[in-house]
């Protein structure tokens, strides 16, 4: 047991030399941001730019194995999915189709749960549900 314990130590050392490089917040184009209403913005920021912008807070845990691998994978894969702080850049056909997508998100599986452990400020209400699929119903629709 004292064995296992000691190699177990050795490997969490071991693994902190290996360079993970978590992503960094990128700059941003003012002009590429999401712009929606302040309400909307506030939960946003709260509950979903963390892994879907490029204004990431990473907490100092972030930078230690293995959990800097799971934040930089998460961020990494959040940010290829969307990313809020490129907005703009979407062609409108992108930007509905995330839109569609948001209300059944929010419903089924984000925040994801893994990042809720550790962010209990993330959780969505049911009112900030509301909101933010209101939005979203309303933004799609005039793009449509």
């Amino acid at each position: 047991m004292k064995k296992l314990l000691l190699l177990l130590i050795l490997i969490f050392i071991g693994i902190q030399f290996i360079p993970m490089n978590v992503p960094a917040n990128l700059p941003v184009q003012e002009d590429e941001v999401l712009e929606a209403p302040q309400n909307v913005q506030a939960i946003l920021k709260r509950a979903c730019f963390d892994c879907h912008s490029s204004h990431t807070t990473f907490p100092w845990y972030s930078n230690i194995a293995p959990v800097s691998i799971f934040t930089k994978l998460h961020v990494q894969e959040g940010r290829e999915h969307l990313n809020f702080s490129t907005w703009n850049a979407y062609s409108d056909e992108k930007k509905l189709k995330y839109l569609q997508k948001i209300p059944k998100a929010i419903k089924s599986k984000m925040p994801l749960p893994s990042y809720l452990l550790m962010h209990e400020e993330a959780k969505l209400s049911e009112d900030d549900k509301k909101v933010l699929t209101k939005w979203a119903t309303e933004v799609a629709f005039d793009l449509e």
